[in-house]
């Protein structure tokens, strides 16, 4: 499906299908303790007793959710490959279940299906009663700022069925349309007066006496013809923060002189199962010291959300937040904890055989990338470490490190690591690197890396770079940034990122890594010159959009907010 369309051409008929699969699920705690949702779905085996209120075992929390109406949720599994293609960074997040539909079947879709469409569901019989509207628990559910305003945009929302007899029903059971009273209304068009052209004053007086169309659709038609079309932000958008979990310090082991490992516990083991694993290159957000006035992101050297440990090392020129968990954070203690937004994985889904990977460590760099050597070492792909450290007793992990790949670089020992030796420049017609280059580390590391893969025409594909996310990141030359829907201007000072500046301002931007890797604290821009840093962004992006949290612009800047 590629957009909402006014097309008022009979719909075609869909085929008879089969169901694949019929799930049901309870309210319980979702995306932290403040927010509830029956979203998540659990697959039923054997019959299912299908009533005028749903399925048997299977909740609807919000009131108006509990309609009659809103008894069966219908999800085109097509559309998973969609949104993994589009979003893959979180393509992990992308299976049958995930939008919380009861139940889901091939060839059916918001383009072939028409409000009022009525079909044989094994047992019983049901009728589409209205497209699902998206709300803002998307945002929490996969972890994207704008999940809801996509799911909108694109018109892969699902539709929701009343009951017209109850019957049994389970996986593998028939479903066929048994008669079709509005043919020239499928969802898609419904979508498009819903969503696109809001007002339309034509269209929303034929829908308000559309057969089949739910009470709450011909409510709201009714009401934008009175009163014009709604806002929609509160429902998209919701008013809930992204979730905030505590988490229990339970062991605090030095390392090094000025690395040490801390290991949290959540203290609420029932973690949802889709939240628990971390995917590539992991990392978490944590809160904490009075008041909760530190935030930071620290990759993960191993572990999942139950139990997970970090590798921290002390910056005493920071702003304050390394010192804190060395010099006062005690076994004990509790701190906030959210998973951070995992990192791209399309690009390592490839036969990793075929490359050599190279790691260009340096200091506590060395934590971005070690889950990452574990699954090369095992999987026996070929690959080496290059990693640089004041001096060997400096060296933290380094007895994760497999001997015979790894190269040490101590500055005691007067061993200096020098990128241009390490990178291979492409070799063959094909131009292809034939190696994929991973740099975590000290800034001057990072754009040495950075300004050599460039010059020899390294694809973005075959890098991957990690930022510390320190105290100076996104510090830098003043600037000024005027927001165009107001004309107000806000100063940028050289202390501040321009995250912190709009944040002060009251945007509100969602941020995760704070070092440029994760993309949370993308904002538009649509005049002026930026200087782009981080690497969450491909060079198209870069023309209109850019992060927040580590770039800057020059002289003035015009932004969307």
């Amino acid at each position: 499906m590629g957009s909402l369309s006014p097309e008022s051409d009979p719909v075609p008929l869909p085929p008879k299908v089969a169901v694949l699969s019929l799930r049901t699920g309870t309210v319980r705690p979702f995306a932290g303790v403040k927010l509830t949702s029956a979203i998540n779905k659990q697959p039923r085996q054997g019959p299912v007793r299908l009533t005028r209120l749903g399925f048997a075992g299977d909740e609807r929390q919000h009131p108006p959710h509990q309609s009659p109406e809103n008894a069966v949720h219908q999800y085109d599994p097509s559309h998973y490959a969609l949104w993994r293609a589009e979003l893959p960074s979180r393509r992990e997040r992308f299976s049958v279940g995930a939008f919380g539909e009861n139940i889901a079947t091939p060839y059916l879709s918001e383009d072939n299906v028409c409000v009022g469409d009525t079909f044989r569901l094994g047992g019983a019989v049901v009728q589409v009663s209205m497209t699902r509207q998206p709300c803002f628990k998307l945002n929490h559910r996969f972890e994207h700022k704008k999940m809801s305003s996509l799911v909108q945009a694109t018109g892969r929302t699902g539709w929701l069925y009343r009951v017209l007899e109850e019957g049994w029903v389970e996986e593998g059971d028939g479903m066929e349309l048994i008669e079709r009273i509005n043919p020239t209304w499928s969802l898609s068009r419904l979508q498009y007066y819903l969503y696109t052209d809001r007002n339309n004053r034509e269209a929303l007086a034929q829908l308000t006496k559309l057969p089949g169309l739910s009470d709450e659709f011909v409510g709201l038609f009714t009401k934008r013809l009175e009163q014009g079309a709604e806002d929609m932000a509160g429902r998209l958008n919701g008013d809930v923060a992204m979730p905030w979990l505590p988490y229990t310090l339970v062991e605090k082991t030095p390392l090094t002189p000025r690395v040490q490992k801390f290991v949290f516990a959540a203290e609420d083991q029932n973690i949802d199962a889709a939240q628990l694993q971390f995917g590539h290159f992991p990392h978490v957000r944590v809160k904490f010291g009075p008041g909760d006035k530190f935030t930071r992101a620290y990759s993960v050297v191993s572990g999942d959300m139950s139990r997970f440990e970090l590798g921290i090392a002390r910056d005493d020129n920071s702003r304050g937040g390394s010192v804190y968990l060395h010099d006062t954070l005690a076994v004990g203690d509790t701190m906030k904890v959210a998973k951070g937004h995992t990192s791209s994985a399309n690009k390592w889904d490839r036969d990793l055989h075929a490359y050599k990977h190279i790691f260009i460590l340096g200091g506590i760099g060395v934590t971005a990338f070690l889950g990452e050597i574990r699954t090369l070492a095992k999987q026996c792909v070929q690959f080496e470490i290059h990693y640089a450290v004041r001096s060997r007793a400096d060296a933290a992990y380094l007895d994760r490190l497999p001997k015979a790949q790894t190269i040490v670089y101590a500055k005691t020992e007067g061993r200096r690591l020098c990128v241009k030796d390490i990178v291979p420049p492409p070799v063959g017609g094909d131009r292809d690197p034939h190696a994929m280059i991973y740099c975590c580390g000290p800034a001057g590391m990072l754009e040495e890396t950075r300004t050599l893969t460039r010059k020899l025409g390294y694809p973005r594909t075959h890098l991957h770079f990690e930022e510390f996310g320190g105290g100076q990141v996104g510090t830098g030359d003043p600037f000024d940034v005027e927001i165009q829907a107001t004309g107000k201007i806000l100063h940028v000072p050289q202390e501040k990122s321009l995250l912190q500046v709009l944040n002060d301002a009251g945007f509100d931007i969602d941020s995760s890594c704070l070092a440029g890797n994760c993309g949370t604290c993308t904002v538009d821009y649509c005049r002026g010159e930026v200087t782009h840093q981080g690497v969450a962004l491909d060079d198209e992006q870069m023309k209109t959009t850019m992060l927040a949290c580590v770039s800057r612009g020059k002289g003035r800047i015009t932004m969307n907010c």
